[in-house]
């Protein structure tokens, strides 16, 4: 038997990357990573941004719909209002909760079954009216204000509009939340600037002008921080202002509902108020007439 030896050529070593060409290649790499995790919290803080203000856009039509309207039938509202803070002309702080208040509480309670209309009323309060105390106001309605003091309204709002995850019990104290500050005041007019004693037509005419023609000015301040419980709203603000035409009246929210008008009965001692678009009168009891 012949045993024939094949002379098979030596393998060639394949070419294959250097120490040196792999730490280039990692640095590369490492580079890109450092640029786009550094982009990453830019771009996630420009989307909650983003977020946060089509809430607020949202929410401010509402809510500045619901009170040009004088809406009375929103009991859900409950489910997003956490207080109405109310400081006086009285310099006192009238805090206001949809919870029962036990023993002790500082904050009163939201009348039950019309705790929808009592948002919406105590968020029309006129910054003028003379309130004297959590559920009295005297001296209304009126053109003037001699005591130079007003209403001071705010109230903490969890977003009524957004994802539907916040709107869980269990996620209230983590849903976005906003400070809502709402101010109603007459329109200045004429008198306001010149002297109209004499001129008895211009006087009533001033006088019907600023009993039924108001300023709606809702400010938004988010988003809402608990600190040491106290509530400060962050540096994000927006402003919301329209005009109404139309009669502002306090009704009791305590009373029977009129069968005849199926509206709360007015009651110009009470301090829940709601505009009446497009309702034009002036009460027999003005101050100042």
């Amino acid at each position: 038997m012949n045993l024939r030896k094949h002379n098979t050529p030596p393998h060639r070593g394949r070419a294959g990357f250097t120490i040196i060409e792999l730490v280039i290649c990692l640095g590369v790499i490492a580079f890109a990573l450092v640029a786009i995790i550094g982009v990453l919290p830019i771009g996630i803080n420009v989307q909650k941004d983003n977020r946060e203000e089509t809430i607020i856009n949202q929410d401010g039509m509402f809510w500045m719909e619901a009170i040009r309207s004088g809406a009375t039938g929103m009991n859900d509202l409950t489910n997003h209002i956490a207080f109405i803070e109310i400081q006086g002309s009285n310099s006192k702080v009238y805090r206001w909760e949809p919870v029962p208040a036990a023993a002790g509480d500082s904050h009163i309670e939201l009348p039950r079954g019309v705790q929808g209309a009592a948002i919406i009323g105590l968020l029309s309060l006129p910054a003028q009216a003379d309130l004297v105390g959590p559920v009295t106001v005297k001296n209304w309605p009126q053109i003037n204000n001699p005591s130079q003091r007003y209403n001071w309204i705010r109230a903490k709002v969890r977003a009524i509009s957004g994802s539907a995850v916040d709107k869980g019990e269990a996620a209230k104290e983590m849903a976005f939340s906003y400070r809502l500050t709402s101010e109603v005041r007459p329109i200045r007019t004429m008198g306001d600037w010149g002297n109209l004693s004499g001129n008895k037509f211009a006087i009533d005419a001033n006088r019907f002008r600023k009993l039924n023609f108001y300023e709606i000015k809702l400010t938004f301040q988010w988003p809402e921080y608990v600190f040491g419980g106290d509530e400060r709203p962050g540096p994000n603000r927006k402003v919301f202002r329209t005009v109404v035409a139309g009669r502002l009246v306090n009704r009791s929210l305590f009373n029977p509902i009129e069968t005849a008008t199926g509206r709360f009965q007015e009651d110009i001692t009470s301090p829940f108020f709601f505009f009446e678009p497009n309702r034009y009168s002036v009460p027999k009891g003005v101050v100042g007439q």
